[in-house]
């Protein structure tokens, strides 16, 4: 992981944990200029991505971050937000007791308990991109494009060729076997749920999402694959994110 930091300390913190493929600092940059309001904000790079080093697994990403933000006594955070691969560090940032978390923000988080079927499933999908890639190895993907536009679908190619299959195989084994630990109504309150009305990884959290977290915000996003609304509506998607926050916050 290498941590991205910006603004000052004396503001409200705010973490964001960024999805597959994408960096910290490329959400940064795409997400900093729709906030309202000043904060300081930390949008790591984790590993396999930007410029940190290899990924090992959401237990190590986690204990760096953690280690980082302990080491610099800031132990009080307005918003843990997590997209896709970012959900597996910011679950556990939100519902670790050690820090003061306002509020959670998690987007296409695949919330269960054995996730045999959906490893399987990304592994088929990261040998297959990477495969396209080295059979055009100029060329970014159209489907890419067609989801989350040529910004980001440019960041997320120059990531997945950086990733060996070894981190592709432990980022698939992070995003598959990640469930939140028991959460009190109050805490389900301060949590907020997205996800696209086609994304995968709602049909594989349905049964979680009803049996331990009935009191958190949930929000589907019509017509939306995983994680697309957010690159297709980032003004509206940050506005209404900060608006939870400071809600979550009074």
């Amino acid at each position: 992981m290498k941590i991205n930091e910006y603004g000052d300390r004396g503001d409200p913190t705010i973490i964001l944990m960024a999805p597959l493929l994408v960096s910290g600092s490329d959400l940064y940059r795409a997400m900093s200029p729709f906030f309202r309001g000043t904060y300081h904000i930390i949008a790591p790079d984790q590993g396999g991505h930007g410029k940190a080093e290899p990924y090992i697994s959401a237990e190590e990403e986690y204990a760096q971050l953690k280690s980082y933000l302990t080491e610099h006594g800031i132990s009080q955070i307005h918003l843990a937000y997590g997209a896709s691969l970012g959900t597996t560090v910011a679950g556990r940032l939100f519902s670790d007791p050690d820090f003061e978390v306002g509020c959670g923000w998690l987007d296409g988080a695949v919330l269960q308990k054995k996730g045999g079927l959906v490893e399987k499933y990304m592994n088929s999908m990261f040998k297959s991109q990477k495969k396209g890639l080295e059979s055009h190895p100029g060329k970014i993907p159209a489907s890419m494009v067609k989801s989350y536009g040529i910004v980001f679908a440019r960041q997320m190619t120059g990531n997945l060729k950086r990733l060996s299959q070894k981190e592709a195989e432990a980022i698939s084994h992070a995003m598959s076997h990640f469930d939140l630990p028991p959460l009190t109504g109050r805490a389900q309150k301060k949590l907020h749920l997205d996800y696209g009305e086609k994304d995968a990884s709602l049909k594989y959290s349905k049964k979680e999402l009803a049996a331990s977290l009935p009191g958190a915000e949930l929000v589907i996003r019509k017509g939306c694959i995983h994680c697309s609304y957010m690159a297709a509506h980032m003004k509206e998607y940050v506005r209404q994110m900060e608006q939870f926050m400071l809600d979550s916050n009074e």
